[in-house]
């Protein structure tokens, strides 16, 4: 991420923290850092201790930058300002994220042909409250609707099933008690999609794959069961037609939503944007969010993708950030016990539609009635 604050954002770093220390002049510096920890002060604005690897140093964020509010432990950001007179305080005037610039602008267009990607996500096959005559209604209209015609893939991200084990008694909430069995109801309801869309399917926290992420695909002997699906793993990075498609079933939100004022369950579209700004998906180690100590940190967002989609939230959004087209996608399952819990009701039953020429997006609902609603 330091690589991407100097390269593509154009942060020129001054000098290691070590270094900086040493001198502590009265001109301006540029400061590159791991965020170790971060408190609040009684004026509003934080205090953050910053790390590189010479060293570390505390500087303080007036309440007025829009950091003071998303900051977060381990987030890399690039920090400018100046020591007060004494030498004692750090005084920053911006804070650098590794965010997308506001000049950038994802593929599509004319010169790529006119088909379309739906997604879907958290369907919880095999739980009570998987909303059956819903998909059933769903997967009825892609196969005789003309819209439909052109839709290639469907992207699924995440928790097509309701796993076994998943949380303590949740076998009084399932239709379907073993994970086998629920795969191959999943398989055979995928089978009943038109012949001219793919199903691209990737795990979630649901899933019989290790909970610690990056997660890899489901196992052999839950693959064979499955017809034409690809499988891939949590997050990952597919092209489809031409088009560079970011799709993390969204675990990192857990971390996210309870640092973030602005960000809620309900808004996790936020939440992506802030994942972008900080081009990584899963912020903060060592929280609520299991992450794999890998050798390579597979969660980072290297380059913006042409389309980023997340689910795991139960909410539905589509938006645009600096260029990227942002989805939410919605559940194909009714109000749980843990929906309740958070006090909203979940955003179900919406198929959102992108057009890669047009980069236009619609989203179909099928749940609220018998009519089929489209926006």
């Amino acid at each position: 991420i330091k690589k991407i604050i100097r390269m593509q954002c154009g942060f020129r770093q001054t000098a290691d923290i070590r270094d900086i220390l040493k001198e502590k002049g009265r001109r301006s510096y540029n400061i590159i850092g791991i965020v170790m920890n971060t408190r609040r002060t009684k004026s509003g604005g934080r205090m953050v201790e910053i790390e590189d690897p010479t060293g570390n140093m505390e500087v303080f964020i007036k309440k007025e930058d829009p950091a003071a509010r998303s900051l977060m432990n381990d987030d890399v950001v690039g920090v400018t300002g100046k020591f007060s007179k004494d030498g004692r305080m750090f005084w920053v005037d911006e804070v650098k994220y590794a965010d997308v610039l506001m000049s950038h602008q994802n593929r599509g267009g004319k010169d790529y042909d006119p088909v379309s990607i739906a997604f879907i996500s958290d369907v919880h096959m095999g739980s009570k409250h998987f909303l059956e005559h819903t998909w059933d209604k769903m997967v009825k209209w892609l196969n005789e609707d003309k819209l439909a015609k052109n839709i290639k893939y469907l992207v699924l991200s995440g928790d097509c099933v309701d796993g076994v084990g998943v949380y303590p008694n949740q076998e009084k909430n399932l239709l379907i008690l073993n994970a086998y069995e629920q795969y191959e109801f999943c398989a055979r309801k995928l089978d009943e999609l038109p012949d001219h869309i793919t199903p691209i399917m990737l795990p979630g926290n649901h899933d019989a794959v290790r909970p610690s992420q990056p997660q890899p695909v489901l196992e052999p002997l839950i693959q064979q069961r499955f017809n034409s699906t690809v499988h891939v793993g949590n997050p990952c990075r597919v092209n489809l037609n031409g088009i560079d498609l970011l799709s993390y079933h969204g675990q990192g939100m857990d971390d996210i939503i309870p640092k973030m004022d602005h960000v809620t369950y309900e808004t996790s579209v936020e939440g992506m944007k802030e994942m972008l700004k900080k081009r990584h998906m899963a912020p903060s180690w060592g929280e609520r969010n299991s992450i794999s100590p890998e050798l390579e940190d597979q969660m980072v967002i290297h380059t913006p993708p042409d389309i980023f989609v997340t689910g795991h939230t139960h909410s539905h959004a589509f938006e645009w950030y600096r260029g990227v087209p942002l989805v939410v996608s919605s559940t194909m399952q009714g109000q749980t016990d843990f929906m309740n819990m958070l006090g909203y009701a979940s955003q179900k039953g919406h198929l959102t539609i992108y057009n890669i020429q047009n980069r236009e997006a619609k989203v179909v609902s099928f749940h609220a009635n018998d009519d089929i609603n489209f926006r």
